[in-house]
């Protein structure tokens, strides 16, 4: 009997380990935890290609949406330039971010066909952290584009 459980272990355990991504191991419940959080304290809002999910204190996270044709691309990504320079955002109100307008260009994506997309903010506000996790893993923009792959935070502009 124990030769029969032990590949059914192994089975298991690679079935699991295909399951995961291999950058961040990420239980299933935890991450249907999270996606219960983005939709329980965002609203989210569509346009064609992009998406900006507003919480209610005015923080903003914009990213591109499963119909983006980077999404829909069977090229990979070759490169992501970030185009606005980095900023040091610092203390309680999060001072010093950069102001950006919501058709600001954030990302340049260059695909490996050669094609090139704008990715811009979608919305005006105060850049407070760009995704910086898109350089090391280039492919999260187009295997988790409403997740790990946002672009950016904006926190919105007093009115």
């Amino acid at each position: 009997m124990q030769q029969l459980e032990e590949p059914q272990v192994e089975e298991q355990q690679q079935q699991q380990g295909q399951d995961q991504d291999d950058d961040l191991m990420i239980p299933l419940n935890v991450q249907a935890r999270l996606a219960e959080f983005t939709d329980r304290y965002f609203v989210k809002s569509f346009s064609e290609h992009q998406y900006v999910f507003q919480h209610s204190n005015r923080l903003y996270l914009s990213g591109i949406n499963k119909n983006h044709p980077i999404v829909k691309s069977d090229s990979d990504i070759k490169e992501i330039e970030f185009t606005q320079k980095e900023q040091h955002v610092k203390g309680k109100k999060k001072k010093g971010g950069l102001k950006v307008k919501s058709d600001t260009v954030m990302l340049k994506v260059h695909l490996e066909n050669g094609e090139v997309y704008n990715v811009v903010a979608g919305q005006d506000g105060y850049i407070i952290e760009m995704n910086e996790n898109l350089q090391k893993n280039k492919q999260y923009l187009k295997q988790y584009p409403e997740t790990k792959g946002f672009v950016c935070i904006i926190q919105g502009c007093r009115k």
